[in-house]
């Protein structure tokens, strides 16, 4: 019987406790991936924190595979990211820009024959917001990320949608 109190008690604080903690938030973005001259589709997630009201930090990835002409053949790349999201516009407005500055590892696949098939590197970019609720917010993204291992210059266009715990 007094398991049966812990787990209802449980189970009715716990929704509570992840919903007041409102200043986290989870995205997902669909990413057109180009490598030096190759390009694919990639997939990524994240999880945020609102630290202010105009910083975001983000924690997440991102997964590709390249299609490409250089190797003929198709090689993975992994992309493990910290950003920083300064909104420069305010929170209240539905439209908005924000800059994005980063550090991140970049895991190459074994065909690309690198001396190093990963190594740390720096993201810089906007996004930029097109619709904006309490609860979501969507829009458009743009990172370069300067990485020494790379085979080429990286670049990341794509949308992205937010939502806010």
């Amino acid at each position: 019987m007094k398991i049966k109190k812990i787990l209802l008690v449980i189970l009715l604080v716990l929704p509570m406790t992840i919903v007041a903690q409102s200043k986290f938030n989870a995205e997902i973005h669909g990413t057109s991936l180009l490598i030096k001259n190759d390009a694919e589709l990639a997939y990524g997630v994240g999880i945020g924190y609102q630290a202010t009201n105009k910083i975001n930090l983000i924690l997440g990835f991102l997964n590709g595979t390249i299609d490409s002409d250089l190797i003929n053949d198709d090689y993975n790349v992994g992309k493990y990211y910290f950003n920083v999201d300064y909104r420069f516009n305010s929170e209240d407005s539905k439209f908005g820009i924000a800059s994005i500055m980063g550090f991140s590892y970049m895991d190459f696949d074994d065909k690309l024959n690198l001396d190093d098939g990963s190594g740390f590197g720096m993201d810089l970019g906007v996004r930029a917001f097109i619709s904006q609720t309490d609860d979501y917010e969507y829009g458009f993204r743009i990172i370069s990320t300067f990485n020494s291992e790379s085979p080429g210059a990286i670049l990341e266009t794509g949308l992205y949608f937010k939502y806010k715990f």
